[in-house]
């Protein structure tokens, strides 16, 4: 696959090519040009993981701009007769003209489907109209979206969750399921709702965040950097030139998220490999998921086992499939991962998981290794048993029974392990929609950050990876924009930072609120060691009394950045400075007076040892 890559700003485009043997697919196919639309991997923007940029179509005007400072995705807006409409409801043209004549090769397709009338009408038109797998259909109404992705499965759906409830973790886990039984792996918040724990909740569950700009917050730099401070994977605005402008204003090695700490197999180079015990101590290290694998016994019993045997990792001998649960309860997990021998604990089932972790918020990444599809309905009771559909996801290499799942558990969000290679990105991805699952990749396919940046963010998928050997694989992979990391050293990365805030309840004098001035922040690591340290002021807004200050804090990898946090004035006078829109900013950070420079660690390349596979 051939592509070219435009700079940030400017218009993007690539073209790829790929003829796949009939001993791989069974034929000959020829993938479409795919639209490297976005300009994340550009040149002029220093924020890593910068979040994909997505405008809404408001008028004709706006179409004719778009191949000079085109956004990433496009939404548009589509009445039940088939026309694309503006923000006055007015027809501009058909659907099917405005994206041939001004949306294709400049940006990704939305379309915006507000009832289930429209979504047939999007139905009926797509063959004779658009006949494009590289879009997404958005709405707000489940059974529209749902009809939308029934009648078109490989495109991509988008769930609106802008004005739902979302006050507390039950109701944000309604929306997660909703949009899964929709088939929608993206979910758009507004602002209010995009808090840093709303925008984890999702993306902890294969669910990319898309954060809206509040109409008042439309060219503002303050309110488009505090949505990158939560997290989120996407931005949707008006006026998208300005979101590009904002993130220009990042200092070099700025990361846009911090990463998901996900515990292979428990902690498996010092603990029983897929044992309770290792699990319980991975999270107690710091582990917001735990990863595990399963295989069904003779008498349909959900067992945590990595192997299809028993004879690696325990003291016994035989296949878990030709075992009942008694059989297996006879023997002990005696080893790590390595190999190394240590204290003997039971052979655990998934429900042995579910009782240990009842009381905890941990995600389990549940891979399923099996191919008996008989698993599915013994994992669902065990789910319903315990009650924890709200904490787990599925993940599998095998994609029948990715597919499986999404026919008999269609409310689990599920991932798939196989390769996902740039060259075969617009026939997998086409796949992938058709079950709705997402991608968890090998480590070494994320490497390449302009496809990750151009083609897999701006479409909506995160970037979750395996399997990361130590702490400092781990760093620098979150260095480079990795969101989910599967590692062997969960305790280890748990001393890292986990979340970043203000302080609350600073006084400072009005003439040490400025630029890279310095201000207090609470670094907590992923264990829960909380410590307050000295961060300094990336941007600030003037609020009469006191000013919301956005921080930055240099971990001695990364440059990393709070939500917003306010800070009273110990004067009566606001800041000068302000700017007319009562915003500063830095344009580089500083440090004891000097220009802040960080280790050849992070300037350079990391080559990161090879690991096992999963």
């Amino acid at each position: 696959m051939m592509k070219t890559y435009g700079k940030q700003g400017g218009k993007t485009v690539a073209k790829a090519i790929a003829c796949l043997s009939a001993a791989l697919f069974g034929g000959l196919i020829v993938l479409a040009a795919v639209p490297a639309a976005g300009v994340q991997a550009g040149t002029g923007n220093n924020l890593v993981g910068a979040p994909s940029v997505v405008a809404r179509l408001e008028s004709v005007e706006q179409l004719g701009a778009l191949s000079d400072d085109a956004p990433a995705s496009l939404i548009v807006e589509m009445d039940g007769e088939g026309n694309a409409v503006g923000a006055d409801g007015s027809a501009i043209g058909t659907l099917g003209d405005v994206y041939k004549n001004y949306i294709q090769g400049n940006s990704i397709l939305i379309v915006e489907a507000d009832n289930t009338a429209e979504a047939e009408k999007l139905a009926e038109i797509w063959g004779d109209e658009l006949g494009e797998n590289d879009m997404a259909v958005m709405s707000a109404d489940a059974r529209a979206l749902t009809a939308a992705r029934t009648a078109l499965p490989e495109i991509r759906g988008i769930y609106d969750c802008t004005a739902a409830d979302l006050s507390d973790e039950a109701a944000c886990y309604e929306h997660v399921r909703a949009s899964t039984l929709a088939m929608a792996n993206v979910v758009m918040l507004s602002e209010e709702q995009s808090t840093v724990e709303n925008v984890a909740y999702f993306q902890g569950r294969f669910k990319t965040v898309w954060t809206e700009l509040d109409d008042e917050h439309e060219g503002d730099a303050f309110a488009i950097q505090n949505v990158v401070s939560s997290g989120a994977y996407g931005i949707v605005c008006s006026d998208y030139a300005a979101v590009y402008a904002a993130y220009r204003q990042y200092p070099r090695y700025a990361l846009a998220r911090i990463s998901r700490n996900i515990a292979h197999r428990g902690l498996p180079m010092t603990e029983a490999e897929n044992s309770v015990a290792g699990a319980l101590a991975a999270v107690e290290g710091g582990a917001t998921h735990i990863e595990i694998d399963v295989h069904l016994t003779s008498d349909g019993q959900v067992v945590v086992m990595h192997d299809d045997t028993i004879d690696r990792t325990t003291d016994g001998h035989g296949a878990v499939a030709s075992m009942t649960l008694e059989q297996l309860r006879q023997y002990s997990i005696t080893k790590t991962y390595g190999g190394q021998v240590v204290d003997p604990q039971p052979i655990p089932t998934i429900g042995d998981f579910f009782d240990a972790f009842e009381q905890s918020d941990v995600v389990i990444v549940c891979e399923i290794k099996t191919s008996d599809t008989d698993v599915l309905q013994a994992l669902g009771a065990d789910i319903e048993e315990h009650n924890f559909w709200d904490r787990i996801v599925f993940i599998s290499f095998d994609m029948d029974m990715l597919a499986a799942a999404h026919e008999q558990l269609p409310q689990v969000p599920t991932a798939s392990l196989a390769s996902f290679p740039a060259r075969y990105f617009e026939l997998l991805s086409a796949q992938y929609n058709a079950i709705n699952t997402v991608v968890d990749a090998a480590w070494g396919e994320l490497v390449n950050q302009e496809y990750y940046d151009v083609e897999m963010k701006d479409r909506g998928y995160m970037s979750y990876a395996w399997t990361y050997d130590t702490a400092s694989d781990c760093a620098s992979a979150m260095s480079g924009g990795i969101y989910g990391l599967t590692n062997n050293d969960a305790e280890g990365f748990g001393r890292s930072v986990g979340a970043l805030c203000g302080q609350e309840g600073q006084t400072l004098a009005v003439s040490e609120i400025d630029f890279d001035s310095p201000v207090n922040v609470v670094v907590t690591t992923y264990a829960g060691n909380s410590d307050v340290r000295e961060g300094g002021i990336f941007n600030y807004r003037d609020c009469g009394t006191y000013a919301e200050v956005i921080a930055w804090y240099n971990d001695g990898q990364n440059i990393l950045f709070t939500p917003a946090f306010r800070v009273d004035y110990s004067g009566s006078q606001a800041p000068a400075g302000g700017g007319t829109d009562n915003t500063g900013l830095i344009n580089g950070l500083s440090v004891g007076g000097g220009v802040l420079v960080l280790g050849a660690a992070v300037a350079a390349m990391v080559v990161i040892r090879r690991r096992k596979r999963q």
